[in-house]
């Protein structure tokens, strides 16, 4: 039986995963890996929003069978457990893909590495690709904790920092942040969108009323593949 989260993790990591050798494993650069982590961060923390009031219902496409309200628990103590360490969180951001760098560069850090070369790191390190779809199937998770237990962040953060025109000066800041992939699956960025921003055009703002919308028809996609008997439960 398939997972959800394991399924939003592959669709987000698989155009990032490159191959250096024909006999070596794929392997992600790190600041374009945590663009994905941030995409599918964000994109648990819709999913946790758009299912907070039948999250053990939702918890079945990624639970063991008994045991949905346990994983449901614990993601909220995940999610409680950034806020704590963020500490009052201005966007998204803060709570995703900094919040990653900076355990990474933590880590490395415990392991010895001097300053200068942790940054060295940050730009040349290559993420193994098991690791990169285990940190994101953590962030999904972290991400449903986030959406479902505290709803009113989740509106306000999301509104700050996607329902309004995407400036210029930000616009091109942000196309060229290697962080940013720009060739989204289960991400912010709509298909439409997507060209927009290959295009010299900023993308336009997504509500989180329409990401909700694109985010339950791929639900909906999985659930008739995998737990057809599920189906009624997630029709829109």
């Amino acid at each position: 039986m398939g997972s959800l989260i394991v399924e939003v993790a592959h669709s987000i990591i698989a155009p990032a995963a490159k191959r250096r050798f024909f006999f070596f494993a794929p392997n992600i650069p790190f600041q374009r890996y945590l663009g994905c982590y941030q995409e599918a961060f964000e994109t648990g923390v819709v999913l946790g929003y758009a299912f907070r009031n039948r999250l053990t219902t939702f918890a079945k496409l990624f639970g063991e069978p008994g045991h949905e309200q346990e994983v449901v628990t614990e993601m909220q103590e995940l999610a409680q457990q950034r806020l704590t360490e963020v500490g009052e969180a201005k966007d998204f951001f803060d709570l995703g893909m900094c919040a990653e760098e900076g355990r990474m560069k933590a880590y490395w850090q415990e392991r010895g590495i001097y300053e200068a070369n942790i940054e060295f790191a940050a730009k040349h390190y290559k993420v193994p690709l098991k690791l990169a779809v285990w940190n994101l199937c953590s962030a999904v998770s972290v991400g449903i904790g986030m959406g479902s237990a505290f709803p009113e962040l989740t509106e306000k953060l999301w509104k700050a920092e996607h329902e309004h025109p995407l400036g210029r000066d930000k616009w091109a800041k942000q196309r060229a942040d290697p962080r940013y992939r720009g060739e989204r699956t289960f991400g912010a960025l709509t298909p439409e969108q997507v060209q927009e921003f290959q295009r010299d055009k900023p993308p336009e703002s997504v509500t989180l009323a329409k990401r909700q919308e694109q985010l339950l028809s791929q639900v909906e996609l999985f659930v008739s593949k995998t737990r057809p008997e599920l189906l009624p439960q997630f029709r829109m």
